[in-house]
């Protein structure tokens, strides 16, 4: 198994990139393609900027393409912030959904004056 570190990876898209550390065995060095498939059989929920994982790839398609995946080690850093965005979506979220109770309460209230 090779190991390297995520170059990127987005949860909506469902793939990213990882930069590896050794050429394999054809002396490729080129970034590796990671499908969310792949992580789901290594059961991993997500991947962050710069975690450290190993994993083995096969050429699909003329790209490298990962087949399996460890991780290693989390970047602590990338995973606080990740959290901390995530935390900031909910919290928008929840302040749209009690501005939209709000005004169907005004509103119908307004309604039942009319």
């Amino acid at each position: 198994m090779r190991q390297g570190k995520v170059k990127w990876y987005n949860s909506k898209k469902c793939f990213g990139f990882i930069s590896p550390d050794t050429p394999n065995e054809d002396n490729n060095t080129d970034d590796v393609f990671v499908h969310s498939s792949a992580l789901k059989a290594a059961n991993i929920r997500f991947l962050n900027e710069n975690d450290i994982v190993e994993f083995e790839e096969e050429p699909r398609n003329g790209k490298l393409s990962v087949t399996t995946i460890k991780l290693i080690q989390r970047d602590e850093e990338s995973a606080r912030r990740f959290q901390e965005h995530r935390a900031e979506r909910r919290r928008a979220r929840e302040e749209r959904k009690s501005r939209e109770e709000h005004e169907e309460k005004r509103h119908g209230f307004a309604f039942w004056k009319k």
